[in-house]
């Protein structure tokens, strides 16, 4: 991953972004997709997976609603990343976040791709996906460990 990647990010430690988003006070420009992902791996190293995904999802929609993009929050993307991201650190160890990502350049490049491994491109974009959590119908997320 190229270090450019991590300019806007490394401005602030964890603990001030963390305490920033969860505020809904984080810059929009800390907050692109390598934003979601840091934050995403920043709750799943202080909480198991299921408490992640709930707090996550909420501090999401939160700050979403602060910037006036609540419907750009999306339930089923938001909780399967989440499975990956943590399905992927427990697997690779104690990789720190730039580490993390480094390896693991598909969830920054294209996310809905890979989560298209384990759905079909109609259950993702189907409404009730982006309303609630929806279990893959193309391949148990359980088959990524295989894929480790």
């Amino acid at each position: 991953m190229n270090q450019n990647a991590f300019a806007g990010q490394s401005a602030l430690d964890d603990a001030e972004f963390l305490r920033q988003f969860e505020a809904a006070t984080l810059p929009s420009d800390y907050f692109n997709h390598l934003g979601h992902l840091r934050a995403a791996w920043l709750f799943l190293d202080r909480e198991s997976l299921i408490l992640a995904q709930r707090h996550f999802a909420t501090a999401v929609q939160r700050y979403a609603t602060s910037l006036g993009a609540s419907e750009k929050f999306h339930t089923t993307m938001t909780y399967a990343l989440l499975a990956v991201m943590a399905a992927r650190q427990g697997v690779q160890g104690g990789k720190d976040w730039q580490a993390f990502v480094s390896a693991n350049p598909d969830m920054v490049t294209d996310a809905r791709g890979l989560l298209l491994n384990y759905y079909y491109a109609e259950t993702l974009d189907s409404d009730t996906a982006k309303r609630q959590f929806v279990l893959p119908d193309r391949a148990s997320l359980a088959s990524l460990m295989a894929a480790l």
